[in-house]
């Protein structure tokens, strides 16, 4: 708590990263999930810590003028569009009570949206955010070490990172991040990187989430494409050398459980598994669902409408079943309009990554561009994680994906400019910079 209160006071007195960065210790720490919270005050950690980190942005974070309003951004744009289009499905969503809190979510992420866009402006400070990043998935993994690996890993994250699915997704960008700084940085911050993947992807694991298993792949396969020219060669052997720590950490419940996956690929309807056979039936029945609904049937339609268009062997004991599939839960739940938005959102992240990977592609690149090169990757591949993963679980809400969109859209706009501060903010910006890789390295 002291350390909490310690960083709110700094974030007021000398800069609001101090605030996002109380905020994502909660996110990750989250006191009420912890045996320890419970001889601490409710003090509403993360609404406070987004308020304080509000407060400073306003008091100590002049805007620069070179850089476009976090609302002019793409994806600001459609963030608040699909958030205002989620409102608008109150007036027809079958489950009130689901879709309310979820609508109020939302407008929430477009706060955190705007605080990760408007504070995290030059290299230093994006590097600082994503190494907290890889700092919190150290610890989930810490907490997930020993656990009982005959059964699925549930219950280790906070709210919304709790179910084995959705934090061996999360885990799964923080190995992506770490991987790409592992190349790039040096001293603490490096053997940080490396023992975070370590324990991560153990946790991933223990898991045994074959979407998660997917996605990193998919992240690896990304990292491969935008990883900078400077850094080819130690790149294969980091992949090398991260490919036999997988084995070494994954048990042989694990690659059969992955074996499931081939399985599934090639339709064999015996040898598919119940829950690979109950998720292909799902989507088959929400195609059904979105011909009757094309405007959406708001949130948690889907288990809504699943007693009406689902065999019954393939519901649940409770007597409904969820969607497990991003693209489909928007079909379904916010309509075409949902999956327009969601299309354009993918579309822009392609095209902006493509750019930067043009823009850092030489051989000969400065440590400045290296530096924007190891950024767009462990972006990159860490919205990959998110997407590929998005195809087996219902990811739609998971923050995660808020971050590095918010930090891909600050990473295409030129870095903050010494003529936009005011002289006071360039002495403490001077002041608490953290040095950059080239300095350290």
């Amino acid at each position: 708590m002291l350390a909490f209160l310690t960083a709110l006071g700094l974030a007021i007195f000398r800069h609001p990263i101090y605030g996002l960065v109380a905020y994502l210790a909660d996110f990750y720490l989250h006191p009420p999930s912890r045996w320890w919270g419970q001889f601490l005050p409710d003090l509403r950690w993360s609404m406070l810590a987004a308020l304080v980190t509000l407060l400073a942005i306003w008091l100590r974070l002049p805007a620069d003028k070179s850089r476009q309003p976090w609302y002019a951004t793409t994806p600001g744009k459609l963030m608040i569009l699909f958030t205002a289009w989620f409102w608008i499905g109150m007036l027809w969503a079958l489950d009130p009570a689901q879709h309310y809190p979820t609508a109020v979510y939302l407008s929430k992420y477009l706060l955190v949206f705007y605080m990760v866009y408007r504070i995290v402006d030059t290299p230093a400070r994006m590097t600082a955010f994503l190494l907290v990043h890889v700092a919190g998935c150290l610890y989930l993994g810490l907490l997930a070490f020993g656990s009982d690996p005959s059964s699925r890993l549930d219950g280790v994250g906070g709210p919304g990172i709790d179910d084995s699915n959705t934090l061996g997704m999360h885990l799964a960008t923080g190995v992506i991040v770490a991987s790409m700084f592992t190349l790039h940085l040096r001293g603490w911050r490096r053997i940080l990187c490396f023992v975070s993947i370590a324990l991560a992807l153990n946790a991933i694991v223990l898991t045994g989430s074959r979407g998660a298993f997917l996605a990193l792949v998919a992240g690896g396969i990304m990292l491969y494409y935008l990883r900078p020219a400077v850094y080819r060669k130690v790149f294969y052997i980091y992949a090398v050398l991260g490919i036999l720590a997988f084995g070494y950490v994954a048990s042989a419940g694990f690659w059969k459980r992955m074996d499931t996956v081939t399985v599934a690929a090639s339709g064999d309807q015996e040898e598919m598994d119940t829950s690979a056979r109950s998720r292909i039936e799902m989507i088959k029945a929400q195609l059904n669902m979105a011909k009757q609904c094309p405007l959406g049937c708001g949130h948690r339609a889907s288990e809504v409408l699943s007693p009406q268009f689902l065999d019954p062997q393939y519901l649940t004991g409770a007597g409904f079943r969820s969607s497990h599939n991003v693209f489909m839960t928007l079909l379904v739940e916010q309509g075409i309009p949902g999956v327009i938005i969601f299309l354009l959102i993918v579309k822009w992240t392609g095209a902006s990554l493509r750019r930067l990977k043009r823009e850092t592609a030489r051989s000969d690149a400065t440590v400045e561009q290296n530096t924007r090169a190891v950024h767009a990757a462990a972006i990159g591949g860490s919205l990959v994680v998110v997407l590929v993963g998005g195809l087996f679980a219902d990811f739609s809400k998971c923050e995660v994906q808020i971050w590095m969109i918010a930090l891909l859209a600050s990473l295409v706009q030129p870095p903050v400019t010494v003529s936009a501060l005011a002289p006071a903010a360039i002495a403490a910006r001077d002041q608490h910079r953290i040095p950059s890789a080239g300095q350290t390295g």
